[in-house]
């Protein structure tokens, strides 16, 4: 049985070792779908569900499921893909140049390109097309929670009450694939919160992962996540603790988050502060650290509107 096992695991090597090499358009990069596949095949041990939030058109599905087709230990548990499938003007940027590019039109379903692209792993896939804002966890404990969704606080708020507390304490995973996204202050905002739940264990491609380490308290998850409701204080603990977590290469990009954050909240003045004054920047992923720097900049050299207010008369 140990050589049967040992050979087993060895063709499964050399199999993610071949699959690591292809690429399949999405969100994610080459390595990120790498990593997810190895995780599926090699750590994923069946105690819960696999939950995609944000398939898009299954680039990170179709890697969890090619992981899970080598795991023996899963018993075929399946993976749950969660989306809207409408595309939108952020997907058409995207796509330019891809061999997606004019496939789909703004509002329009792509649903269909995602089942087709998937089939051959329909067993392991689960489709919920559905607003994360109401969706309603019902499927038993989740032992991995892969996360490209939180694009509002409303809908961050949303999946970490509606998903989170199915987590399972010591075993389950949850990785933001946004958190070095500027555009995503929130996500910042919840992993500072629930910093007692979770250990940070792992800086990916893209992501950051955390593990649970015990049982959440329902309360912890129900505070806005909206940056005007963030005291500055909390603002400036909560990317201390993420810069504190990532490497170097995410560094720029989390501390143009943090200046997006005080972008939300009107205070232009401060949020300069933070991209002309920090040691880090101004090379960061996908140019977002300039990007954010100039629509600060554009903001402070707009006119002050006119105040055309009165005095009060005198009686």
């Amino acid at each position: 049985m140990r050589g049967f096992a040992e050979l087993f695991g060895l063709r499964t090597r050399l199999h993610l070792r071949k699959l690591g090499r292809t690429w399949k358009f999405g969100m994610t990069s080459r390595p990120e779908q790498r990593w997810l596949r190895n995780y599926a095949a090699q750590r994923y041990r069946g105690v819960g569900a696999i939950v995609d939030l944000g398939c898009f058109l299954g680039a990170t599905t179709i890697a969890l499921a090619e992981g899970l087709e080598l795991n023996r230990k899963a018993n075929r548990n399946q993976i749950y893909a969660y989306d809207l499938f409408i595309w939108n003007k952020r997907y058409e940027a995207r796509a330019r140049g891809k061999e997606v590019e004019g496939l789909f039109t703004i509002g329009g379903s792509f649903l269909p390109e995602f089942l087709r692209r998937t089939q051959n792993w329909r067993d392991y896939i689960v489709i919920h097309e559905e607003d994360l804002r109401h969706a309603r966890w019902e499927h038993g404990p989740i032992e991995f929670l892969f996360i490209d969704a939180m694009k509002s606080p409303e809908v961050a708020t949303a999946i970490a009450s509606n998903f989170f507390l199915h987590l399972v304490p010591a075993k389950s995973y949850v990785a933001h694939q946004d958190f070095p996204h500027c555009f995503a202050p929130w996500i910042h905002f919840l992993t500072f919160r629930l910093r007692d739940y979770f250990r940070f264990v792992a800086d990916l491609p893209q992501s950051s992962l955390f593990r649970l380490e015990r049982e959440i308290e329902p309360q912890a998850l129900v505070r806005d996540l909206s940056p005007a409701a963030v005291s500055p204080a909390e603002i400036e603990a909560a990317f201390d603790y993420s810069i504190s977590l990532v490497g170097d290469d995410k560094k720029a990009n989390v501390t143009a988050a943090k200046a997006v954050a005080y972008v939300e909240r009107g205070e232009f003045t401060r949020a300069h502060q933070i991209v002309t004054q920090s040691r880090y920047g101004p090379v960061s992923r996908a140019d977002e650290f300039k990007t954010v720097k100039a629509l600060i900049e554009r903001k402070l050299a707009e006119p002050e509107p006119m105040n055309y207010d009165l005095p009060a008369p005198v009686n």
